[in-house]
Formats: C-alpha cells, sequence, structure tokens
C-alpha cells in the first residue's frame, strides 16, 4: 500500500521535523568538529577565569578555570560553595572580570565554570551530550551569543539563542530561548521568546541541541524536534556569527523564585561527554529534476529539487531532501508506506567561522 503526496514545499513554511532529521542522521549534514572531551582542547574552548558577567545580570557566582577540568572522558563544570568567600587578586578586579568585587568590593561565596568556543559559527546544528546539575539554585546553560557593531547598518546588537537553561527549582522542565537586541545600550529592544518544555528527565545524560539557519531556529532534545520559530524578530533574526557558550549558574540569593539556600547541594557538577557542532553542505546551483538512486545521489542543499513517479523511494528508507528555492512533487510521486520523506527549503550559507581576536 502507497500513500501518495501531492504537496508543494514552499519557502517560508515551517514543519518541525520527524525524530530522524537531524545531522548524525541526515546526508545533507557535514561535521565542523567532534569533541569527546578525553582531553581539553585549549584550541577550541576558551575557559572562563575570575569572571561573573557583571552585577547586573543577578548572577552570585564566579567562573574560575580552576572548576574546569576533565575527568574520566568527561569534561566536569564544578560549582562549589567556598567555605572562606574568594576574593580577585587586583589584576583580575574591574570592569571584565570580578565585576561584582570591583563595584561592591564584595567577595565570592560561590564559584563556578564556563567554556567558550574560540571559533564563531553562522547557522548549525549545534548539540551536547551532557549531565546536568540537580536541586535548587541552579540554572545550567547552553547558549550561542554575540555581541558588537554591524558593519553594514553601524548599529550595536547582542544577539543570543538559548539552547536551553534549566532550573533547578522547575523539575522536568527546560526553558528555550530566542532573543535579539538591536540597541545594546536599551533594554526594552531586547524581545524574548521564551518556552518551558517538560522533558520529565532525570538528572541523567541526554542530548540538547538547536538547529539555527537564517530564517528558523529549530530546538532538539535527545535528537527529536520539540520547538521551532521563525528567526525574524523584530523583522530582522540572528544572522551574525555567534560563539557556543556552556556554563552553570546559579540563581541569585535575592530571586525570590529560586533561591540558593540549605537545600542546594554543593559542590555539585556539570558533565559533559560530547559537543558537536555540523554546517549543512551546500550545492545551490544544481538542479534535481529525478534522483534515479538514492544509494548514490550527493544529498547536499540543491537549487531546486522536482520529483515524479520516475523517482522511486526506497521501502522503510529514510530521506531528507534540502533545497534553496522550492521542492515539487508531481506526477504521481508517492512514498512506500513505512518510509519516511523529510523535506525542507532553505537558503544554504556555507558556515564561517571568525577567530576570536
Amino acid at each position: 500500500m502507497k500513500k501518495r503526496l501531492i504537496i508543494l514545499i514552499l519557502a517560508g513554511l515551517f514543519v518541525i521535523p520527524a525524530y530522524s532529521q537531524n545531522p548524525p542522521l541526515d546526508k545533507n549534514w557535514e561535521v565542523v568538529f567532534l569533541d569527546d572531551f578525553n582531553t581539553l582542547d585549549i584550541n577550541r574552548w576558551w575557559v572562563r577565569d575570575h569572571f561573573d558577567r557583571g552585577a547586573e545580570e543577578g548572577e552570585c557566582q564566579l567562573y574560575l578555570s580552576q572548576n574546569v577540568y576533565v575527568n574520566n572522558g568527561k569534561l566536569v563544570l564544578e560549582t562549589k560553595k567556598e567555605p572562606v568567600p574568594y576574593c580577585c587578586p587586583p589584576q583580575h578586579v574591574g570592569e571584565w572580570g570580578c565585576y561584582k568585587q570591583w563595584k561592591t568590593g564584595n567577595c565570592y561565596q560561590y564559584t563556578s565554570g564556563q567554556i567558550e568556543s574560540k571559533t564563531k559559527y553562522k547557522y548549525g546544528y549545534f548539540e551536547i551530550y551532557a549531565k546536568i546539575p540537580g536541586s535548587d539554585g541552579y540554572f545550567p546553560a547552553f547558549w550561542l551569543q554575540d555581541n558588537g557593531i554591524d558593519p553594514v547598518t553601524n548599529e550595536c546588537f547582542y544577539n543570543e539563542i538559548d539552547v536551553f537553561e534549566i532550573s533547578g527549582c522547575i523539575q522536568d522542565s527546560i526553558y528555550t530561548g530566542h532573543t535579539f537586541r538591536v540597541d545594546c545600550s536599551t533594554a526594552d529592544d531586547d524581545p524574548e521568546t521564551v518556552v518551558l518544555i517538560p522533558c520529565n528527565y532525570p538528572y541523567t545524560y541526554h542530548w540538547y541541541g538547536v538547529e539555527w539557519d537564517r530564517d528558523k531556529i529549530t530546538w532538539y532534545i535527545d535528537r527529536k524536534a520539540v520547538r521551532q520559530e521563525k528567526n525574524n524578530m523584530i523583522g530582522i533574526g540572528i544572522q551574525h556569527p555567534m560563539t557556543v557558550v556552556i556554563n552553570t549558574a546559579l540563581i541569585s540569593e535575592n530571586d525570590t523564585k529560586c533561591p540558593v539556600s540549605n537545600n542546594s547541594i554543593f559542590p555539585n557538577y556539570m558533565y559533559l561527554d560530547q559537543a558537536n557542532v555540523y554546517r549543512l553542505k551546500c550545492d545551490t546551483r544544481t538542479v534535481v529534476t529525478q534522483i534515479p538512486d538514492f544509494n548514490t545521489f550527493n544529498y547536499a542543499v540543491k537549487k531546486y529539487i522536482s520529483l515524479s513517479s520516475t523517482t522511486v523511494i526506497p521501502p522503510n528508507s529514510n530521506i531528507s531532501l534540502r533545497a534553496a528555492e522550492y521542492i515539487e512533487l508531481t506526477n504521481g510521486f508517492e512514498v512506500p508506506l513505512g518510509a519516511e520523506l523529510y523535506l525542507d527549503v532553505n537558503p544554504c550559507e556555507m558556515t564561517k567561522k571568525k577567530i576570536r581576536e
């Protein structure tokens, strides 16, 4: 028995992909890097040291490089309650490090860990396989961010995509966020969409990922899409290369929703087993009118794809086709019952790298 498809996929139509449509299983993607954290690659990752992200963020921990280390093939971000408040050495105190101490003179009762990629990436699929610390007060995060002056518009910008922010106060749920700020000096110009997703996870290892391109952003848990949004916040969207950030924060003691309390467990750990980045293969000058053999087909984003009954989808197969302009299925094109076909229309741009200056 077969099911006849009579759909025309147009640019701008967003459908959350099926479970199996993710880079490890989708031949349209290629690896940028796969990091198993058997060692800490200092050419790839920058470890934050004596950094607290500023008092205005309401974070109560200080990031120290000594809280980031490899143990048994896992990268560990350790969060501690210091027996004696930790005071930054004078050379680290200032606007760009140990900010709270610089502003208030107060030292830090809590320390934690953060890593950032030394390379910025524009578009792609970003994922980690991680175990998240539990208990009240914890706020681990995996996110992409960048800020600066747009060379075209000469405007200050701040971009951020939160793959996840997980509050220890709200069990079995994660926050996914999408933000874009045009005027860095005005917080009111920072629209944000945040979704609380029930994931029913214990504090064990899970995959967390996001697919980001010019037109849309898709969030994944355990390599299954759970949310998709158009990448057009205030009509602009997030189009600048961004840094990958992984950290474990604490909710401020002054935040009555989730204070660091006697229920908070110290020390506690975020374990990273994998961090992977993929990018789409672009072949947008090629037009595909039929696919005679999917085993030899050169998977990549094509200019456009038009298929008819001449193209036969193999039984029980899982096929993903991507094009920059459109995909057209006509003239008796069919998909066998039990096979899966995922179609995506989106402009393809090669991922560009920019090393942090």
